[in-house]
């Protein structure tokens, strides 16, 4: 294969801050924050009652990066980019102001899986609410505009394609070394996959290959795009192997190879963002993250057995919001996750019905600490689920603080 060569010297793959935080993007973190800041809209970001909401943030997320700091000098000077890039916050000084998906994101009307799936379809390299206006200048030069997560799905999806599903997995290493530098040059994602399996198999050598990655953070800058798609839930890690080698696996391939559109939507419009959420959730992206939650949760299941039959006994055989009590499809469902930490405990389990179970798992029912039961809009407009119930009790097994803590993160 011929040496690529760099569209312009300081090209990289950057998407937000220039100081990376990687545990920002943990789901529970990410969330956390923008409802702290969705609590106090209209404040300074340096308020003394944010400053304590953050505090209180890191505490229950069990966070190891310091979000609260102090008033002066919090967490939005070096990394607000973490929620202007994405889209969530107004990008300027002084009052906290969310934007339309950031309102919908923060109040669970748009899911998780919901907004993974936007940022995919549209996050744009170079970002022009991160980027510098010489940075822009040079991209456009350039003529050059990459979709990152799109090429990145697309290159694993055709892994898996091209060789199984055994191969559907990609390294940071394998990102910074070859995904980045070819798709500088504007290379078909199957001459990119290609490339990724002669390398994992010695026969490609990339001595002489452009390094995209030369300063001290551009490695970790680079990784961050594989821990957002597995942080919220389009990939499993291997987290075994050195930190640039792990491998980000898909559950499942998609049927159809992925169409890489780089025009960009403009999600503040609200149509817009109807229309792409209406794309995003008829695309194969909700059963791949389904997928991979089902994955996880069976690596977790040591004690499944006793917590199913501990939960259902509290529950007295009846699922939490229909009152099924069809023992067969019942399920024992975590408040906490046990990938957040959540216990096998009795006092972190509802018992429900399976359909309800994996919506509940999906976002898409919402059980706040009064009792309320919120629904997705989907839900609400779907003939098996428009009759559910506005307010459930809680069995009295129920640790409080679990429900607080999901409603708060997740």
């Amino acid at each position: 294969m011929k040496v690529p060569q760099k569209p312009f010297p300081t090209y990289k793959w950057r998407w937000l801050s220039v100081q990376p935080s990687e545990g920002l993007l943990r789901a529970p973190v990410f969330l956390g924050v923008l409802r702290a800041l969705k609590k106090f809209e209209g404040k300074a970001y340096s308020s003394i009652d944010l400053h304590a909401e953050l505090e209180r943030v890191q505490k229950e997320t069990k966070t190891t990066i310091d979000l609260a700091r102090t008033p002066e000098r919090n967490l939005f000077r070096n990394s607000g980019q973490y929620w202007r890039g994405t889209g969530l916050i107004v990008s300027k000084r002084g009052e906290i102001e969310l934007t339309n998906l950031g309102h919908r994101v923060a109040s669970g009307e748009i899911t998780n899986d919901e907004f993974v799936t936007l940022m995919v379809r549209n996050t744009v390299l170079p970002n022009p609410q991160t980027y510098s206006k010489s940075e822009l200048q040079k991209w456009h030069d350039a003529r050059l505009r990459i979709k990152p997560f799109e090429i990145i799905l697309a290159t694993v999806d055709c892994l898996g394609k091209l060789y199984g599903i055994q191969d559907a997995f990609l390294t940071p290493n394998e990102l910074i070394k070859i995904v980045i530098p070819l798709s500088g040059e504007k290379q078909e994602i199957k001459s990119i996959s290609e490339a990724i399996y002669k390398y994992r198999n010695g026969n490609l050598d990339t001595t002489m290959w452009p390094n995209c990655a030369p300063e001290a953070n551009d490695k970790r800058l680079a990784r961050e795009f594989l821990l957002f798609l597995e942080n919220f839930g389009l990939f499993r890690a291997d987290y075994t192997a050195n930190v640039y080698d792990q491998q980000f696996h898909v559950e499942s391939i998609l049927s159809q190879d992925l169409y890489i559109d780089t025009r960009v939507s403009l999600l503040e419009d609200s149509s817009i963002l109807e229309d792409e959420l209406k794309i995003s959730r008829d695309s194969e992206f909700p059963t791949i993250i389904e997928r991979t939650r089902i994955s996880l949760s069976v690596i977790h299941r040591k004690n499944q057995s006793r917590f199913r039959r501990e939960v259902l006994h509290a529950a007295s055989g009846c699922c939490v919001i229909t009152n099924e009590s069809t023992s067969d499809v019942l399920e024992a469902a975590h408040i906490v996750p046990v990938s957040h930490g959540g216990t096998d405990n009795v006092n972190n389990g509802l018992c429900m019905r399976v359909d309800i179970h994996r919506l509940f798992d999906g976002g898409k029912i919402r059980i706040l600490p009064n009792g309320s039961v919120f629904l997705n809009e989907q839900i609400k407009e779907a003939v098996s689920y428009c009759n559910l119930p506005h307010k459930i009790n809680f069995p009295q097994a129920i640790d409080q603080s679990n429900i607080e803590w999901r409603s708060n993160y997740l």
